[in-house]
């Protein structure tokens, strides 16, 4: 079951009329950017407003999938399980993308546990209205499955990269990933505007802390990133794309 209990209602309960007016509340690449205005309307309408605390669960590997979370602002973690009880972080998700879908469209249980990586607002609908509302907006049923397809490759992309490729490789393309998908114009640069901690990015490169800190080090003295608390700038998104797409020789460090 959900952790209901850090869970309440935020102030804005009716409307999200904030939300369809400002185009930027969505990253570019979610669910809620590529559709046109009127569909976005009336998909938001849908489900129940809600607000998860940093660290509630919105839903958990196995259970039965009733309902999906259209997310409004802050961003979750998508966790997958393994048999020894630990999980492995897969994704994170970000304003705009809705989770859980999956299971209201298929049936099946849960194939993953989301976890709220910050305080964030949902719309959440039942699989029923869910359903019923993509049969009567085809649109939006294809842009629901788009966007099931372009999980689908992104966690093939993301098995295939943490299968024997070196840390540095790893690493370059999942910050160049996380660059594109949530990436935040600064002056120092593109900030990715998810709160991760070192773990958290040791369990999406796939390697230890050590191995994930070391290469991060490389990247900074190469100029390449800048760190801050619990932040990370890519100051050179040019060559950090350029490094995602080497075989990956680590890149040199920058001569003081």
């Amino acid at each position: 079951m959900a952790n209901h209990s850090a869970v309440r209602p935020p102030s804005d309960t009716p409307a999200t009329s904030a939300h369809t007016a400002r185009e930027t509340a969505w990253h570019p690449r979610s669910l809620l950017a590529s559709l046109p205005p009127d569909d976005r309307a009336a998909l938001l309408r849908l489900g129940t407003p809600r607000r998860f605390e940093r660290g509630a669960m919105l839903m958990r590997f196995g259970e039965a999938g009733h309902d999906a979370h259209l997310i409004l602002d802050g961003c979750v973690k998508v966790l997958g399980g393994h048999a020894d009880g630990h999980t492995t972080l897969l994704a994170v998700r970000m304003a705009g993308d809705i989770v859980g879908e999956l299971s209201v469209l298929d049936g099946r249980p849960r194939s993953a546990t989301v976890e709220a990586a910050a305080p964030t607002r949902v719309r959440t609908i039942g699989g029923g209205a869910l359903r019923t509302f993509l049969h009567e907006h085809p649109g939006v049923g294809t842009a629901v499955q788009h966007n099931v397809n372009a999980k689908l490759r992104e966690a093939i992309g993301h098995r295939t990269d943490s299968s024997g490729a070196p840390v540095m490789l790893r690493l370059v393309r999942v910050l160049d990933r996380l660059g594109r998908y949530c990436g935040r114009r600064t002056e120092e640069g593109l900030a990715i505007s998810v709160p991760l901690s070192q773990a958290d990015l040791s369990a999406l490169v796939g390697a230890t802390e050590q191995s994930v800190r070391r290469a991060l080090g490389v990247l900074r003295s190469s100029g390449v990133l800048l760190t801050r608390y619990r932040s990370l700038v890519i100051a050179d998104t040019d060559r950090l794309a350029a490094l995602a797409e080497e075989t990956a020789p680590e890149p040199a460090r920058r001569r003081t």
